[in-house]
């Protein structure tokens, strides 16, 4: 558990939520200040006694996950309470862009804007989850993002996962929300980092964690008590680890991890100073609480851990992750990737790319097994993405170890011309020097 730090009140930040009626404008960047200044402005509204809502976003500059995340939420919740919710989209063209291909026009607004069904190369878009179905779809949604971004240890690839599988399960097994929970997720290639954002607008961690420990009084408190391990409201439906396990993998990974509940926040990060970490209480006026809960999370990708250290086991903990699920034959002795499967597309330079990412992720997983590319079902690639994924791979590898450890399965003949030409390509400029074994490029 973090060490705790002091109550903090919320600083005074410049005013980026105004109201004019029942219209409430967003100016300026629209970020982890937002929802307080919302919330006061929204109360003020309803208050004067109407019965409808526009979020004006029309005037502003930049939006971030972890400003528009709570705002998400907090809009299920007015309408549940019969509350009308409208969006007006930002002037600014790429921010219409980022709300539309986001979903956060369609979550905002769903009977203006249809869900965005656009994938993106770096980002999962705001998504529902109402099921366990549609939960581990986004789990491994997620995972396939990153994994096709950066190379990272499998440690925090098993980290990732298990972070975002708990969060998620926890909406599923504790919130009692009806519209499900909301999550999201943003890779960051340069800063070597993964941040998700996981929302409900549900009955909060106090009135859930009151069931088990009717003690608690505040959300300060039990938001708290939910980051200790073992805590939970009942036994019967989890033991109460995920929250803390998914805190203890954000500050080993350097990161930070935030929950707020109620009328409350913590924040936890790790003090550039000490290098320990810091936990801040950040508290919220009647007027301004969540209704809910919002867990937002940055994971560092330049450590190593076991999950095993992460959770509080002593010893090796074998917890079956994504890519020994997902990605190994039913023998064990090799990883395949069904090429079909992948929804980056045969046609472009950047499809290959991520795939040839994923690949080297896959490889440094399983380092003693090869990797099976199964080509079944795909009738044609452009050559610039077969240079990409297999030229390219090619040269990461080396000729001995590609030629030992990648396996080319249920090519076309056209398909298997163009992988071919790639390899012999890359070959020839090996040998001439005009590329260097191991190079990336």
């Amino acid at each position: 558990m973090a060490k705790k730090g002091k109550k903090h009140g919320r600083r005074l930040a410049p005013r980026i939520v105004k109201r004019n009626g029942n219209r409430i404008r967003f100016v300026g960047k629209v970020n982890a200040d937002a929802h307080y200044q919302f919330m006061w402005c929204l109360y003020d509204s309803l208050r004067r006694g109407y019965e409808d809502v526009v979020l004006d976003f029309s005037a502003c500059k930049s939006a971030f996950p972890d400003g528009m995340i709570p705002l998400l939420s907090s809009a299920d919740a007015l309408r549940r309470d019969r509350i009308d919710v409208s969006l007006q989209l930002p002037e600014r063209p790429e921010l219409e862009r980022l709300f539309l291909n986001t979903n956060w026009a369609h979550i905002l607004d769903p009977k203006r804007f249809r869900k965005s069904e656009t994938e993106h190369d770096r980002h999962l878009a705001a998504q529902r989850f109402r099921d366990f179905d549609e939960q581990q779809q986004l789990v491994n949604a997620f995972v396939n993002v990153v994994m096709r971004n950066m190379t990272l240890d499998r440690s925090v690839i098993a980290g990732l996962e298990w972070s975002v599988n708990e969060i998620t399960d926890n909406v599923l097994n504790h919130a009692e929300c009806e519209e499900g929970g909301i999550v999201q997720v943003s890779t960051f290639r340069e800063a070597r980092k993964v941040a998700f954002g996981v929302a409900d607008s549900g009955k909060g961690i106090l009135s859930s964690l009151r069931e088990g420990h009717p003690s608690l009084q505040t959300d300060a408190q039990a938001i708290d008590e939910a980051m200790k391990a073992g805590i939970t409201r009942n036994p019967d439906v989890g033991q109460g680890n995920g929250i803390a396990g998914a805190l203890n993998i954000a500050t080993m990974s350097k990161g930070m991890f935030s929950i707020t509940s109620g009328q409350a926040q913590i924040l936890v990060r790790i003090d550039s100073n000490t290098g320990s970490p810091d936990s801040r209480v950040f508290k919220r006026s009647p007027w301004q609480r969540l209704q809910g809960t919002v867990v937002y999370a940055e994971i560092g990708l330049d450590t190593q851990f076991h999950l095993s250290e992460a959770l509080g086991f002593a010893g090796e903990l074998h917890q079956p992750d994504i890519i020994e699920l997902l990605y190994e034959t039913e023998t064990g002795d090799a990883v395949v990737l069904k090429m079909r499967d992948e929804s980056t597309g045969f046609g472009s330079r950047a499809a290959g790319q991520h795939l040839r990412t994923k690949c080297v992720n896959l490889l440094n997983a399983e380092p003693t097994k090869p990797l099976l590319l199964d080509w079944t079902g795909v009738p044609l690639v452009s050559s610039s993405f077969a240079d990409e994924l297999v030229g390219k791979l090619f040269v990461t590898l080396g000729p001995l170890a590609f030629s030992a450890r990648v396996r080319n399965l249920g090519m076309d003949a056209v398909v298997g011309g163009l992988v071919d030409k790639a390899i012999l390509q890359r070959v020839g400029q090996v040998a001439n020097g005009t590329v260097v074994q191991g190079d990336v490029l």
